[in-house]
């Protein structure tokens, strides 16, 4: 047992020193590539360069983007963030470390060059996807030169990109049940992407959350160096049979259209979506009265029943069925009557604490003034409740609900709902 953790031990410490090699080659170049060009030039000061600027970057820009920090690295590439402009950005670059190049047999810079295509290939499928789900590519760095070990003479292939987060689990199980639909509309929308893309119908092989970021609570689909372009080749039904991997059972299949397993990417991209996404994003958390459809929605997938279409039309469906309240029953829908509204005014303090909020106060939203009701009735404590002037992006509107009415003062952009009877 001493020896294996000593192993263990010696193991962990050859790594980390690789990962360090890797971002001290590369920050060395980027860092001194301006220098070596301009012996006498000063560092150079930060451009005024924005995302939605436009320019395209390119070699000449790699050296100005400063504070990099390796963020993620896999077979192929390092990822670091960095500043430039006024922005951070994610630099792509090959990782001198990874697996594709220390299994490589052939010279270190053909090695080099065979994983810097791979990563420009990547750039070019991202391009060619240009979608608001997808991360944006702002620039390239193929060098003409050969790469060489060492301080590194010659230049660095990195691909700039837009940063975002990584999808972590935990964070996800944490969001509330809006932000959560709002990650399954994108995953809808991202699938339809792949399957009617300019390039035909794509394939993640590797679809795993790793392979996603998000910015600005948008889910976006950041790496694809491991896709298939258009659906498999067929001569009979059996060349186009998905496989349960869980259980090595047939699953389902697609037709053999023509030579083409047609569909086959679709279909087997919403598999892998229910497993690593659909899962954790909308069973729970929202209105009750929801959750079941939520459930028969993820079994459909998960047993191949919803291609990349039909699951981004039954999501959609969700969102709109969530927006305008269509899961409230006659009887909710009434309570409004035992309410009465005042336009213009609202409530000081009287907050209580509920369930689905942190802190002192009980915001939802509510798709109208009935389910704001709806849900006061249901709260012990609750009296009143206020819808204010916000909205969330399902076009909900913020209600504030309130154990009282007993301070209402006036606000034009509030409307104060109390229980009769009570205030």
């Amino acid at each position: 047992m001493a020896k294996v953790s000593r192993l263990s031990f010696y193991v962990t410490v050859y790594l980390f020193l690789c990962l360090l090699a890797n971002l001290t080659l590369v920050v060395m170049f980027l860092g001194g590539q301006q220098h070596r060009h301009h012996p006498q030039a000063r560092p150079p000061s930060t451009p005024a360069w924005t995302p939605s600027s436009g320019q395209t970057l390119s070699c000449d820009e790699l050296p100005v983007i400063s504070n990099l920090t390796l963020i993620g690295s896999g077979w192929t590439k390092a990822v670091y963030r960095g500043w430039y402009g006024s922005s951070w950005v994610a630099v792509k670059t090959i990782h001198t470390s990874g697996h594709d190049m220390t299994e490589c047999s052939a010279e270190v810079n053909v090695c080099y060059r065979r994983c810097a295509e791979k990563l420009m290939q990547e750039a070019k499928i991202l391009h060619k996807l240009s979608h608001n789900n997808v991360i944006k590519v702002f620039g390239k760095c193929m060098p003409k030169v050969e790469y060489s070990p060492g301080p590194p003479k010659s230049g660095v292939a990195a691909v700039v990109v837009e940063l975002g987060r990584p999808v972590r689990v935990v964070e996800v199980l944490q969001m509330d049940y809006e932000a959560r639909l709002q990650l399954a509309l994108d995953v809808g929308k991202i699938l339809k992407l792949l399957a009617h893309s300019p390039l035909g119908p794509v394939l993640m092989k590797d679809f795993r959350r790793e392979q996603f970021v998000i910015v600005d609570g948008l889910l976006k689909l950041s790496d694809v160096d491991d896709v298939v372009v258009g659906d498999p080749y067929c001569t009979s039904a059996k060349d186009c049979i998905i496989q349960d991997t869980t259980k090595d059972a047939i699953l389902t299949s697609v037709p053999c259209d023509r030579g083409l397993c047609r569909g086959y990417n679709s279909l087997l991209n919403s598999i892998y979506a229910s497993h690593h996404f659909m899962r954790l994003l909308i069973p729970y958390g929202g209105p009750a009265a929801l959750e079941k459809a939520s459930l028969h929605l993820v079994d459909q997938q998960v047993q191949g029943k919803l291609d990349s279409d039909h699951l981004h039309y039954a999501i959609e469906a969700l969102v709109h069925n969530y927006s305008v309240g269509g899961y409230l029953t006659n009887k909710e829908k009434q309570e409004i009557q035992n309410f009465v509204v005042f336009h213009g005014s609202t409530v000081e303090g009287e907050d209580f604490p509920c369930l689905k909020t942190d802190g002192s106060n009980c915001i939802q939203s509510v798709s109208s003034p009935s389910e704001g009701a709806s849900l006061c009735s249901k709260l012990p404590t609750c009296s009143a409740f206020i819808l204010m002037d916000q909205w969330v992006w399902t076009g909900r509107q913020i209600a504030v609900f309130k154990m009282g009415a007993t301070k209402v003062m006036e606000n034009k952009r509030h409307t104060l709902y109390v229980r009769r009877g009570q205030g």
